[in-house]
């Protein structure tokens, strides 16, 4: 028996892998119940911290072995609904709060059409926690995109765009650059703040965000999705599985087909974040073809799924 054996065995490790599993283990209940405790998760140099320490923690890529260790473990299982409703909250109140700021640039003897009110705004967006991760992200399922379409798409629906649009303004931006042309995002959200905050912080933001439009709706109640050549669903949109199947099940019967579905989702670790989606069953039983599923294994967060509605379904508009 090796020196390390003897160790793990006497801790009552077994394996390596649950020496490795049990660090982890302890981490993310530790950051589970710190934020469980906080008064408020509005942003703060407390909850800041947290937050980042969770991402750093779940962006990690184990061997196959420890994660599923992790993720199988009763105390994870019990806390993972919670955590996941606790990072949808962070993450909703770090977004207002950032579009707030943004929106904040206009002052009273400034006009949007003026340069210098969109370079400061522009400025302060730039200075948002994730903006890098948002850019990449992106960049990356754009020339996805790009390499799945006969013809660059110009109309996209993103839903779930939340108070801080960030991925609907890179998607925009990274096509005007690269074709020279306007590229239309429509903005669908549920909750009518977070319309309001997106829609106050692009007309502050002007050129850089006026091919953004806005709704506020449910995802199985947008209208209009057969008009889009492409429509991302944002990984908070459905807390659980079975929403997700049920809401990816009605997007496809009102998309057009050839269109694109962009769903954003998560692996591994990551899950711990955002819920699943089971691709074999949860891809409109056969509606959609799945092109492409992306895992990311650096700093993005975000896996993605691509799919192409099939002709010949029945469609239902007024769904």
């Amino acid at each position: 028996m090796t020196f390390l054996s003897t160790v793990q065995a006497y801790l009552g490790f077994s394996r390596p892998t649950d020496s490795v599993a049990e660090r982890y283990i302890a981490a993310i209940l530790n950051v589970h119940h710190a934020l469980s405790q906080l008064p408020s998760l509005d942003p703060s140099p407390e909850v800041n911290s947290l937050f980042s320490e969770l991402v750093a923690l779940c962006i990690q890529t184990p061997d196959e072995l420890v994660t599923t260790t992790i993720l199988s473990d009763d105390r994870i299982d019990r806390i993972l609904p919670h955590l996941r409703q606790l990072c949808s909250e962070g993450e909703s109140q770090l977004e207002a709060y950032w579009a707030k700021k943004v929106a904040a640039c206009e002052t009273e003897h400034e006009v949007v059409s003026k340069p210098h009110t969109v370079t400061s705004a522009l400025k302060m967006l730039r200075q948002f926690t994730y903006y890098s991760n948002y850019v990449d992200l992106t960049r990356l399922e754009l020339n996805m995109i790009l390499a799945l379409s006969i013809d660059p798409p110009r109309s996209f629906a993103f839903i779930g765009s939340g108070p801080l649009p960030l991925s609907s303004i890179c998607i925009a931006d990274s096509l005007a650059r690269e074709s020279g042309d306007k590229a239309l995002v429509h903005n669908i959200d549920n909750r009518h703040p977070a319309i309001e905050q997106s829609s106050e912080m692009c007309r502050t933001l002007g050129v850089h965000a006026e091919c953004l439009r806005f709704q506020c709706a449910e995802a199985t109640a947008a209208e209009g999705l057969e008009e889009y050549d492409v429509v991302y669903l944002a990984s908070l949109v459905g807390t659980t599985q079975t929403q997700k199947t049920d809401i990816i099940s009605n997007l496809v019967k009102r998309m057009r087909p050839g269109a694109l579905l962009v769903v954003r989702t998560a692996h591994s670790l990551r899950s711990l974040l955002y819920p699943l989606i089971n691709v074999s069953t949860e891809i409109a039983a056969g509606d959609a073809e799945r092109l492409v599923m992306m895992h990311p294994y650096n700093h993005l967060v975000n896996s993605v799924v691509i799919c192409q509605i099939k002709s010949g379904i029945t469609r239902h508009e007024d769904e």
